[in-house]
């Protein structure tokens, strides 16, 4: 038996944000992938103490921003302090900041700066800027499985300036078997470092909302500090216990 949470990050409002699966333990590979098929949402991570793996229903990852929100809120749940700490995935190390929200800080690279800029942030992001949030909202999912063949990224995020905050956006990943990505926060630590990096807009701490296109809107606060740190608010909407060999 194994305890798993569904929790929404980047949201203080159950069924809003992005949801993640976070499981309190390892198995073997093809077990974690049947797994996050089985459980079905954007990310499942799998916690051997700060350990984390992440997978798609289709594919794994090597980071995940909400997923790693999401774990580490599940272990304060569990008693874990504020402070910082150490994770260790297959994008490397990265730090986790614990106090009145969750924060993870990542070393992102420009690798190029056309119409459509790719940032690697562990994985590579795809970013293009759109004029209005009602273009924002027109966009379709399959529109962009060339593109992101083409610059060889995870998926692309677009973002307009038309918004209540800094930027508003959508991010799609089809070929990891996410069409749309309600809230994403690797997505928004890209944009916040090209905006700073091309000094398109300069600040040292950004707001970023996204998800309305799926009514699971949420808000993503990243610092621009040390690279940069992005985080959010959670809150846990489920738990249980999994049984991946079946039980009865």
């Amino acid at each position: 038996m194994i305890e798993v949470y569904k929790v929404d990050v980047f949201t203080k409002e159950p069924l809003k944000g992005n949801p993640a699966t976070v499981v309190l333990g390892t198995f073997d590979d093809e077990t974690m992938q049947k797994l996050a098929f089985e459980l079905n949402v954007s990310e499942t991570v799998f916690v051997d103490e700060f350990r984390l793996r992440f997978f798609t229903p289709t594919k794994e990852v090597d980071i995940c921003g909400h997923a790693t929100i999401g774990a580490f809120y599940v272990l304060k749940l569990k008693g874990l302090e504020n402070g910082v700490y150490t994770a260790k995935t297959n994008a490397g190390e990265v730090k986790v900041r614990l106090d009145d929200k969750v924060w993870l800080n990542v070393k992102p690279k420009l690798v190029s700066d056309g119409e459509t800029a790719v940032v690697d942030v562990g994985i590579r992001i795809g970013l293009k800027e759109v004029e209005s949030f009602d273009n924002l909202m027109s966009l379709k999912p399959y529109d962009v499985v060339d593109l992101c063949r083409s610059l060889d990224v995870v998926g692309i995020y677009f973002y307009t300036f038309d918004s209540c905050f800094d930027a508003c956006g959508r991010f799609f990943a089809p070929l990891y078997g996410i069409q749309e990505d309600p809230v994403t926060g690797t997505a928004n630590s890209a944009l916040a470092y090209y905006l700073y990096a091309t000094k398109k807009l300069v600040k040292d701490r950004y707001v970023f909302e996204q998800g309305h296109a799926l009514k699971r809107e949420g808000i993503v606060y990243v610092e621009v500090n040390d690279g940069v740190w992005v985080g959010g608010d959670a809150v846990l909407v489920l738990e249980g216990k999994l049984f991946p060999k079946g039980k009865g």
